[in-house]
């Protein structure tokens, strides 16, 4: 088995652990919904690839990984309610406020969230992780997942505030910083960590960007078919500074090329 399926295995087995059912079991229905339909696990496995490469703990990488799959998934659940985005569907299937109701979503984001931080201030969890880098970690997901970040992207993005790269920046590509930030803690490289947060939030706008060509949205609708241009030199600086920092392995490579969109 080769590094990344090995790794989305323990990132599946963990999550369900986490999200083991328990009472008031509507809320646990509603809360386990879109984490354990599945996906891709961008976000959890670029951390574990990212700190494989730095030798860190990929067991620990997963744990934080999961709490950061947590947050990213009650901000779907959030997304999608009326207030919104008004979707009523995602991967295929009734959006969690059509099969639970408005208010039992947004209950069940709210406990994704708090959930997500249970997960991470418990040191019974890792392996090789010091309280104090837990502290560390928390701190620098909880401030990109807020006001400062990912929330207040969203406030620009509904409002209409800011340019389209401030909203992606703030929206999509601070979270993904919080992974390569992480990855760097648990490996113990925190002189590398300014590095990590530079080349996490340039991973995080050309994911976006790959995003919007697929969805035919956001940079999309301000660059039309130029963006496939702008996508392919992102890519290809992006990689450059990966390997430059010596992170750019065959599990991230394959991460990176896996939303590269496919042009006609």
């Amino acid at each position: 088995m080769d590094k990344l399926s090995l790794w989305k295995e323990k990132v599946e087995v963990k999550l369900r652990q986490i999200l083991a059912p328990s009472e008031p079991l509507l809320l646990y229905e509603a809360m386990s919904y879109y984490p354990l339909q599945g996906g891709k696990r961008i976000r959890p496995l670029l951390l574990c690839g990212v700190c494989d490469a730095l030798g860190g703990n990929v067991e620990d990488a997963v744990v934080v990984g999961c709490a950061i799959e947590l947050i990213h998934n009650y901000s779907l659940i959030h997304d999608d309610l009326p207030a919104l985005d008004n979707d009523p569907q995602r991967r295929g299937l009734p959006s969690c406020h059509i099969a639970f109701g408005e208010d039992i979503a947004l209950l069940a984001g709210d406990a994704l969230l708090t959930l997500a931080f249970q997960v991470l201030s418990d040191v019974s969890q890792f392996n090789q992780v010091e309280p104090s880098d837990l502290l560390l970690i928390i701190h620098e997901i909880s401030r990109r997942a807020g006001s400062e970040g990912m929330v207040g992207g969203q406030v620009m993005d509904i409002r209409g505030i800011g340019d389209r790269r401030e909203i992606n920046l703030k929206k999509t590509a601070q979270l993904f910083a919080a992974c390569f930030v992480s990855a760097g803690i648990i490996a113990k490289k925190k002189s590398m960590l300014k590095d990590l947060e530079k080349v996490g939030i340039r991973t995080g706008l050309l994911f976006q960007m790959c995003d919007d060509w697929k969805d035919k949205d956001g940079y999309f609708k301000l660059l039309g078919e130029d963006l496939a241009k702008v996508i392919k030199e992102e890519e290809t600086e992006l990689k450059e500074e990966l390997r430059r920092l010596s992170l750019l392995t065959p599990p991230i490579e394959t991460l990176i090329n896996s939303f590269i969109p496919t042009y006609n």
